[in-house]
């Protein structure tokens, strides 16, 4: 019997993870924060590596081992049964059991298998916990299932006695292990196991007792790493293959107040530089092994045994690409430029913020100037950087995420990412929540300066404004990725390449989430970019409308359009599909609409909405007036507008015609992003402006009969202005809770008296403009039921 199955890293099914999140609110933290990671196609989320598979291996004949973010052997395995087997216990594995399902199958189905465990290192969910035991259980129903890693030992730390009974119950293990490292606590409960002894003289472990769990004592455990080497001549070599995570050292040094590692992993241990080269030399001899991971937290910390290990590293020539994570106030130029020399290929940053308020208030050791000095001379070595940002940490403010823009900026790593702050119980600042006036947790939370949802925005900003560095998707396309994709023959210029334009995708689907898929131009950019291997692919180059500088040429032109604009008051909100009615038809012949333009001097679109705007001027008494606007004049989709019209008094209507068609053509150049900036309510207080009410519309459509703002349901009047070859058609699509039809037949009266004084007096201030008798006795009507406000 197998005293031991071990079950490395599963990868949950995305779309059901998705799902998942998105059922906690569109809005929530969470769903935001992975929404940043995955792009709608095929009918499905798909991950970055799930898109670059796609199109990559689309028309190559199979079959194929896809490209995977954890195509190595899981460091759990080799350290976990490594472990067992000092101890004198069997064990058998299965790596990546998403994947290697139906190896998975054929070991449960032998059923001679005492104990699986189940590690939980990656998980933040109890998802794939709950599909793999699903999965065992369709197979297996004899072997115990053990639970065990930071998931659990998280939960215990956190929750009551009564909710971890019910996290215990909902998952369905046997037994859990609940201390911080554990491997000694699995030992002993399999030996128990094997030898019938008492199960309550196991330390550390939760066991079925009756209905409930019965948790038995806890103590510290310890397992040095100087004691426990990897034996890696018990993997075949093709398993292990040409990537390997090490480990040179424990827990962390730091206290870093949004971390709880520390607390979790004990004291700060390290290998010596002789002991980790055993190690080194131990992967060399596999034969295979071309990449490492140092998982070490601060692997060059202490600063002299980190340059010994580095000229010990140069020394041995070894012939390894390795990646690391680096803490930039421990280090030097001698340190980075040994780096380079020793193989190092690329580092993880944990920045966390560029402004020194926060680093402080975060308890970081680095500076705003470590960065400065450290970054680039990374790039100088020829080291890949990638910066981890935190955004709404408690002291957080707009000023000081301007500074962690400008930084990134400024120093220009290769790949950067912003994430919500995570008000995680088990951290240090948790001990001050009170000072910070944090409430909340997880995802959802506000404190003194910020609440999650203004979070939330900002980190969407980082990611459209970003210029001089690429956002990491993070979801299932780690840092790692990066090399690994290089192994698999890809540059990093294709990388990048490949990044943009997938970001590209992401910031598309943002902009507009009625879009199920993602539009025929960015699909194929995307489909060029994962076909790295083909020598006759077209260049790709970043589009235009989603670089950084569109963005924020858009955020600067909207914040202008709306900064100084008086809201309206009083609008109710639409509740679902509202009853419309259409006025009657008002007809211009070619022939009249000839006429019309030829002495406008202008085009019919700028026409028809400055008749427009003069006529709500006119019913409403106010100057100010703000229409929804769209424009289509060919096949091409155009952006919705949310154009502001302001009259002046003493402007002519010709003069307003012009500023009109002027105002179209400069909104229509930013108005990609015109929506998404000026509706929602923190993006525009962050730009000290106030959402616009968009409670008016205006169609303009050429050889079509469509009506491009029928989903906008908060649009209580709509004009739609449909022209073809005979001429135009002038009508007016309105909600019947809001007006009866003899008003709105008013108001096409009326429009058609602004036209024919527009034309005909183009001197004509615009204030004298004046509507006919008719049209005054519905405006008064309208201005008494309070019908809109602009």
């Amino acid at each position: 019997m197998t005293d031991c199955l071990i079950v490395g890293f599963y990868d949950s099914d995305f779309p059901a993870y998705v799902d998942m999140v998105r059922s906690m609110g569109a809005e929530s933290g969470a769903y935001r924060d992975l929404a940043l990671a995955f792009v709608e196609y095929d009918n499905k989320p798909q991950r970055g590596m799930d898109i670059l598979n796609h199109f990559y291996f689309q028309d190559k004949a199979g079959p194929h081992k896809h490209f995977h973010n954890a195509d190595f052997i899981w460091p759990v395995v080799t350290y976990l049964s490594s472990y067992l087997k000092k101890h004198g216990l069997s064990f058998d594995y299965v790596n990546l059991p998403h994947i290697e399902r139906e190896k998975f199958k054929d070991l449960l189905l032998n059923d001679d298998i005492l104990t699986i465990a189940i590690t939980t290192t990656l998980y933040v969910s109890a998802h794939p916990i709950l599909e793999i035991i699903s999965f065992i259980r369709q197979y297996n129903q004899n072997a115990r299932i053990v639970v065990g890693g930071p998931y659990i030992s998280n939960q215990i730390k956190t929750a009551e006695p009564e909710v971890n009974q019910q996290v215990f119950k909902y998952l369905g293990a046997d037994f859990y292990v609940f201390c911080q490292e554990g491997e000694l606590a699995l030992v002993n409960l399999i030996k128990a196991l094997k030898n019938g002894t008492d199960l309550d003289r196991v330390d550390n472990i939760a066991y079925r007792q009756g209905r409930n769990y019965h948790m038995t004592s806890s103590s510290i455990e310890s397992n040095p790493l100087e004691e426990n080497p990897i034996d890696y001549t018990l993997f075949p070599r093709d398993e292990v293959d040409q990537f390997v995570t090490l480990r040179t050292a424990k827990s962390c040094p730091f206290s870093c107040s949004f971390c709880g590692f520390p607390q979790r992993a004990g004291k700060y241990k390290y290998l010596s530089v002789e002991l980790a080269e055993h190690e080194l030399d131990a992967i060399r001899d596999i034969g295979t092994v071309t990449t490492l991971t140092f998982i070490d937290d601060t692997f060059n910390v202490p600063k002299a045994r980190f340059k010994e290990l580095l000229r010990m590293m140069i020394r041995n020539n070894y012939g390894f690409k390795w990646n690391c994570f680096y803490r930039c106030d421990h280090g030097d130029a001698e340190a980075i430029e040994l780096m380079g020399q020793a193989g190092c290929e690329g580092v993880f940053l944990g920045v966390e913020s560029g402004s020194d308020e926060m680093l402080q208030r975060m308890n970081k050791t680095a500076r705003r100037k470590d960065y400065l000095e450290a970054i680039p001379l990374l790039r100088s070595a020829g080291i890949s950087t990638y910066a981890s940002l935190i955004i709404g940490f408690p002291g957080e403010t707009y000023e000081t995420v301007a500074e962690t823009v400008d930084l990134i900026e400024r120093t220009k790593p290769d790949f950067y990412r912003a994430q919500l702050w995570y008000a995680d119980p088990i951290t240090p600042i948790w001990e001050q929540r009170e000072k910070y006036g944090i409430k909340g947790s997880a995802f959802s939370w506000s404190h003194h300066t910020m609440d999650s949802a203004t979070a939330c925005d900002l980190v969407d900003k980082l990611f459209f404004c970003v210029e001089n560095s690429i956002w990491l998707p993070q979801f299932g396309f780690e840092q790692w990725s990066t090399f690994y994709l290089q192994r698999k023959g890809m540059s990093l210029d294709q990388v990048r390449r490949f990044l943009t334009c997938f970001n590209e995708s992401i910031k598309e689907q943002m902009i507009c989430p009625e879009r199920k898929t993602i539009s025929e131009p960015l699909l194929e950019r995307l489909r060029i970019s994962c076909r790295f291997d083909e020598s006759d692919v077209p260049d790709v180059t970043p589009d235009r409308r989603f670089t950084a500088a569109a963005y924020l040429a858009a955020e600067k032109f909207w914040g202008d359009e709306f900064r100084d604009a008086v809201p309206a008051a009083n609008i109710r909100a639409a509740h679902g599909e509202m009853p419309v009615g259409e006025g009657a038809w008002s007809w211009l012949s070619r022939s009249i609409e000839s006429s019309l333009l030829k002495r406008s001097r202008t085009d019919m679109a700028a026409l028809t909405l400055a008749a427009y705007a003069i006529l709500l001027s006119c019913v409403s008494g106010e100057q100010e007036v703000v229409i929804l606007s769209v424009v289509k004049c060919g096949s091409k989709q155009p952006p919705v507008l949310p154009l502001r019209l302001l009259l002046s008094g003493d402007e002519s209507s010709s003069e307003f015609i012009a500023r009109t068609a002027t105002k179209l053509r400069l909104a229509g150049e930013h108005g990609l992003y015109g929506m998404y900036i000026a509706t929602n309510p923190l993006r525009m207080d962050g730009l000290g402006c106030r959402c616009p009410v968009l409670d008016v519309g205006y169609s303009f459509v050429e050889d079509a009969n469509e009506n491009l703002l029928r989903s906008q349901q908060s649009l209580k009047l709509m004009l739609n202005v449909r022209r073809n070859a005979a001429g135009a058609e002038l009508s007016f699509d309105y909600r019947t809770d809001w007006f009866q039809r003899e008003m709105v037949d008013g108001l096409a009266s009326g429009l058609l008296s602004v036209l024919q004084t527009m034309v005909e007096k183009p001197d004509l201030v615009t204030g004298e403009i004046m509507l006919s008798p008719d049209t005054k006795t519905h405006s008064v009507n309208l201005l008494a039921a309070e019908a809109f406000n602009f």
